[in-house]
């Protein structure tokens, strides 16, 4: 039943990722996302969605695209394919109406799922309160 749950999940996240190929915030004005370096540099004039971005990318911080396919275009060129231990990150504003209860499972996934791989990035201060808000506002972007 397991196998059969996991593969149902699969089934529709591919859908929803195919469905929504493509489709994504323009970034910054030259219509780029920043790389990991240039985040250190651009974020600190950049919106919160930016900024949520640069949040998300960063190894020492969110590093949500280790895990999470994100559907953002253009996607960076060099920049590595997003994980597939998660869910895609497609359609958030859709999964998400409302901000409070995603910016809850950024804060902590174990309270909806216990059983989740998703740190606590709230609870155990592994994301900034700020970069949690930035991160939710890059989240609704997409």
């Amino acid at each position: 039943m397991l196998k059969l749950k996991t593969a149902l999940v699969a089934f529709g996240a591919a859908i929803v990722l195919a469905a929504t190929a493509g489709y994504g915030p323009a970034a910054q004005a030259g219509g780029d996302w920043p790389t990991d370096e240039e985040c250190k540099t651009v974020a600190k004039d950049a919106d919160t969605i930016v900024k949520g971005w640069c949040a998300a990318i960063n190894r020492k911080g969110g590093n949500c695209l280790a895990c999470h396919q994100a559907t953002i275009s253009p996607w960076p060129e060099g920049f590595p394919p997003g994980g597939n231990i998660a869910p895609p990150l497609v359609a958030m504003a859709a999964r998400f109406p409302d901000r409070a209860a995603l910016r809850a499972q950024v804060w902590d996934a174990t309270v909806v799922n216990p059983t989740t791989s998703m740190p606590p990035f709230g609870r155990h201060k592994l994301v900034s309160e700020e970069d949690i808000d930035n991160i939710v506002d890059w989240l609704l972007s997409i």
